[in-house]
């Protein structure tokens, strides 16, 4: 039996956190970014509801999209955040990603590649077992934003 994984993605930009719901183009496809965005301050009383609400639904599965559908997804966190571009945002943004499974919470943080893109620094990755509370996890991003 296959893993089911969720996924939350915590986007910094200008002292806010940008969180998307996402969806999957099947059920093994990779995950998109889609609306509602929520737009919340950097705390744990705000971070957490919305985190606990986007690892709780299962990812919406969508039909394979569109050319317009998928400039529009694509363009969807930086046109939200008011960056102007995918590079801008990486430049001047974190990116923070949860992953749980029924083995646990995977905490992925970004670093900026030669390029100036996202990639995830495997030196900072964490990993926490399924019995641990999602305010700990929450609390590894905001402590990591305290060193940035």
């Amino acid at each position: 039996m296959k893993t089911e994984i969720r996924i939350a993605s915590v986007i910094i930009w200008d002292g806010k956190a940008y969180i998307p719901s996402n969806a999957r183009y099947d059920n093994d496809g990779p995950f998109t970014d889609i609306k509602p965005v929520y737009e919340v301050n950097l705390t744990m009383a705000d971070l957490l509801p919305v985190v606990e609400t986007i690892l709780s639904k299962k990812p919406a599965i969508l039909p394979e999209p569109t050319k317009n559908e998928v400039k529009e997804r694509r363009d969807l966190m930086p046109r939200t955040t008011g960056a102007r571009s995918w590079k801008q945002l990486g430049q001047r943004g974190i990116s923070y990603i949860i992953e749980l499974t029924d083995k646990g919470f995977l905490v992925e943080m970004s670093r900026l590649d030669k390029k100036g893109r996202w990639e995830f620094d495997p030196d900072k990755r964490k990993i926490f077992p399924p019995s641990t509370d999602l305010s700990i996890v929450i609390q590894t991003i905001l402590d990591d934003l305290k060193t940035r």
